[in-house]
């Protein structure tokens, strides 16, 4: 791990400097005029950009929402095109169904949502797992399930890693579960108290897939597409926002990009945000979560549709478990998601789509054999930590930051405010966690406006 003391003082050089008296070294400022093109700028037109930006309208406010790519809905995806069908190759789950404003919504608005299915099954090698193993599987989950859970009852800001049992042979399976396939990270990468500080429901599905829900709540909210910002000026009154496609000049802005973006700095900030607030962007980092879907001409699974299908990972000595979790014939449709998380996520988008897949089928042949081949129609593999609007998948507290958690949420001058899925209490890593957290700020932003 890096000196973060030395890297804080470096930081704290940089923060002093920038906040030095301004001088005519940069001109702008003295230019600067009271005269605002508009009330707010809102960055990012995801769902936290997209709830803000309707609430503050709704509100009498005048508002920018700018979006650096030619869609809304950011990490909500679905893609009709490279199957003929739904396919989420973002978010898919409309998680914790008692307290999801999301879910409600699509229900009342006859979407066809139904409850996740619990059927689950379990391979080791080419045969469904014997009674014992399947004992001795849950024994192994629900010992390393319950020392995370400790440690983070008691408050422990440190890594699963540090607290969990050897458990044997399933080391490497429980792990993915309850790491990448759950947390987009490996035990080394998340706090236990990040973890125990998170809520948690039952999941459900849109046939129709996620992104059909989004876009019909929010087809309303203008957009300003393919405006991709680069720059935030905020040393003198308000904030110019500087992007591709010129700068506007406004009282307040909101950003919801990703803290991968803000991290590998996607965005500058003149003067220089202060150091709690740059390392925040680092210390609640964003995790790898991607889907390689398989299309397949049967189900021959063995599980019903929407079924989990996992099997005994094995990879001695890595790391980050070379392996994979199933969610199997989604509504019954024969498109299957082989999802990959932590940083073996990151390593096999090195090896690009064709190589996802190939992994994705490998895994199969060795449990199915080569029939798999018979039944394969194409695939295609998600590829979110290089994606360069979001540089991961969503975010969490790595060990010994979620102090951090504070300063992320933070407003800068009563003008730079933050939102989005990381920035939530209680739901972050959620979309409904994003839409509270864009609720939110637009209530402070009213507030201060006003």
């Amino acid at each position: 791990a890096p000196d973060m003391a030395n890297r804080r003082q470096f930081l704290c050089h940089l923060a002093a400097t920038s906040a030095l008296p301004i001088t005519g070294a940069i001109p702008w400022v003295k230019a600067e005029s009271e005269n605002f093109e508009t009330d707010v700028v809102v960055i990012g037109a995801g769902v936290a950009g997209l709830i803000a930006t309707e609430q503050l309208i709704k509100k009498g406010h005048s508002v920018r929402l700018l979006e650096a790519s030619g869609r809304k809905g950011g990490r909500v995806a679905t893609d009709t095109d490279i199957f003929g069908l739904p396919y989420d190759y973002g978010a898919h789950w409309f998680h914790n169904s008692v307290d999801n404003p999301l879910l409600f919504y699509a229900k009342e608005n006859d979407f066809d949502i139904y409850r996740a299915p619990d059927e689950e099954i379990l391979y080791v090698g080419n045969r469904q797992a014997t009674s014992s193993e399947y004992r001795a599987y849950q024994q192994a989950y629900e010992a390393t399930l319950a020392a995370i859970a400790a440690a983070g009852k008691r408050g422990k800001d440190v890594s699963p890693a540090s607290v969990v049992p050897d458990v044997g042979e399933w080391n490497d399976s429980v792990h993915h579960a309850l790491g990448p396939f759950e947390m987009a990270k490996d035990f080394s990468h998340f706090s236990c108290k990040d973890w125990w500080n998170s809520e948690d429901g039952y999941d459900s599905y849109c046939r129709s897939g996620f992104s059909s829900v989004i876009m019909h709540r929010f087809a309303k909210v203008p957009a300003d597409m393919n405006t991709a910002v680069n720059r935030i000026d905020w040393g003198g009154k308000g904030v110019t926002i500087h992007s591709n496609r010129g700068a506007i000049r406004a009282k307040k802005c909101i950003i919801t990009v990703s803290t991968g973006v803000l991290a590998n700095e996607g965005i500058q900030f003149s003067p220089a945000l202060p150091v709690e607030k740059q390392t925040s962007f680092h210390q609640i980092s964003m995790g790898t979560y991607n889907h390689i879907a398989l299309q397949f001409r049967n189900n021959f699974f063995g599980i019903g549709s929407d079924g989990y299908l996992s099997y005994k990972i094995d990879s001695p000595g890595a790391k980050s478990p070379k392996g994979m979790a199933m969610l199997v014939n989604l509504s019954g449709s024969n498109l299957s998601l082989a999802d990959v998380g932590g940083e073996f996520a990151r390593e096999l988008e090195r090896e690009g789509i064709d190589g996802a897949v190939d992994f994705a089928l490998s895994e199969l042949r060795n449990i199915f054999g080569k029939e798999i081949d018979k039944q394969f129609i194409k695939g295609h593999a998600t590829q979110w930590a290089s994606d360069p609007l979001f540089h991961g998948s969503y975010a969490s507290a790595e060990p010994g930051a979620y102090p951090y958690r504070k300063h992320l949420r933070e407003t800068i001058a009563d003008r730079i405010y933050f939102a989005g899925e990381a920035c939530d209490t209680d739901h972050w890593s959620t979309v409904h966690g994003a839409y509270k957290s864009g609720v939110r700020t637009a209530k402070k932003v009213t507030k201060s406006l006003n």
